[in-house]
């Protein structure tokens, strides 16, 4: 019975573009996708549970008030291109009765595949359109390293060192712990004068003041994806006279992600990591793996032909004869007998030894009465 067999060449080209298969995933779809998206909606909270600020219009302290900071990103997709994205950031600070206490806007354009900001795109920061702003825009880059990046800080308007300390565990999910501190720096001169009394300088019946501003913010980002999963922001704020010395505290809040949000931007990270492990890792293997595999299948039923089975066809149509039908030349070589001729019968002689005795005295008798008869006639 004939079995189904497969051409080489087909073992040979499915290998192959298995093999192309598997270096495009790794290579290109996997790097392809490496990029940050044009669009971009996203919302996130950081808490304060017990924060004290100094209220400038009231001339009044307060202590231990509950405050929300909220930020929101959106995308402007018309302004991004293939190598650049453009994001609008809100941040609002305000207590929990809905007081606002601070606000900062910014319009910032950077690099997709970088994260590195660039001044290409009317960016804005507040009312300041020639803020020009340097280092990271709002996050890591993809595979993100245990090194040094440069970050721009919105209120204090500089990019500042954002160092790496370790790793850490958020919710089950490996994460690079890095944080920067900077301040305090003067980000505005309060409008008008103060009261001297309300600053401790009942001396002074008014006195111009200026804000400065001291920030620590720490951020655990998932390696692979760039993602920040949690944040946490210590803010100080003092009110300062023009000599230079603090008069007032006017904000301290220890700002940490609300636990939902910190869920919400795991879910995200662990996503984004499944995806990394199928299409770069797991599937290209398993490509990878059966294109090599059905090559070698391809090359080794070429170098190696498979032996006659019966009812496979001789070379001029007739039916192949068994192993072991072919009469052994060297046996017939020693008893004298050569090679079967090309005739299919062949006539041997009659042996006299192999007649039975009666049959051959009838021949001895019929032999001697026909000489007698040849030598009468020739007598006469």
């Amino acid at each position: 019975m004939t079995r189904f067999r497969i051409p080489r060449a087909v073992l040979a080209g499915t290998g192959a573009f298995l093999v192309t298969l598997a270096a495009l995933l790794r290579f290109y779809v996997y790097e392809s996708a490496l990029v940050l998206p044009l669009e971009q909606g996203r919302t996130y909270r950081l808490l304060a549970q017990d924060a004290d600020y100094f209220d400038t219009g009231t001339f009044t302290s307060h202590t231990g008030v509950p405050m929300v900071s909220t930020r929101t990103l959106s995308g402007d997709a018309g302004a991004g291109s293939g190598d650049t994205a453009v994001w609008v950031e809100f941040t609002s600070l305000t207590t929990a009765s809905g007081d606002r206490i601070d606000y900062h806007e910014r319009r910032t354009a950077f690099d997709r595949r970088t994260a590195m900001a660039v001044n290409c795109c009317g960016e804005y920061v507040d009312e300041d359109p020639n803020a020009q702003q340097t280092g990271l825009a709002f996050r890591l880059p993809f595979r993100a390293e245990p090194r040094y990046y440069p970050m721009y800080d919105t209120m204090l308007r500089v990019a500042v060192p954002l160092r790496y300390e370790r790793q850490e565990q958020i919710n089950g999910l490996r994460t690079y712990r890095y944080t920067y501190t900077a301040g305090p720096a003067k980000i505005e001169d309060i409008p008008g004068q103060l009261p001297g009394k309300v600053l401790g300088l009942p001396e002074w019946r008014a006195i111009g003041v200026s804000r400065y501003a001291q920030v620590t913010r720490t951020l655990w980002v998932e390696p692979e994806s760039g993602l920040t999963v949690k944040v946490e922001e210590r803010h100080r704020q003092g009110l300062r006279t023009p000599d230079g010395i603090e008069r007032r505290v006017s904000l301290r809040a220890d700002l940490v992600m609300s636990p939902q949000d910190v869920s919400a931007k795991v879910a995200d990270a662990r996503a984004f990591t499944r995806w990394v492990l199928i299409v770069r890792d797991l599937l290209p293997g398993v490509f990878l793996a059966a294109g090599l595999l059905l090559a070698f299948l391809g090359v080794r039923l070429r170098r190696s032909p498979r032996p006659p089975e019966p009812g496979d066809s001789g070379p001029e149509g007739t039916e192949a004869e068994p192993p072991g039908s072919e009469p052994d030349r060297a046996v017939l070589e020693e008893s004298g007998a050569g090679p079967p001729g090309p005739e299919s019968e062949r006539i041997e002689p009659e042996r006299p030894e192999a007649r039975g005795p009666e049959e051959s005295g009838a021949e001895q008798e019929g032999a001697r009465e026909a000489g007698a008869e040849r030598s009468g006639r020739e007598r006469s």
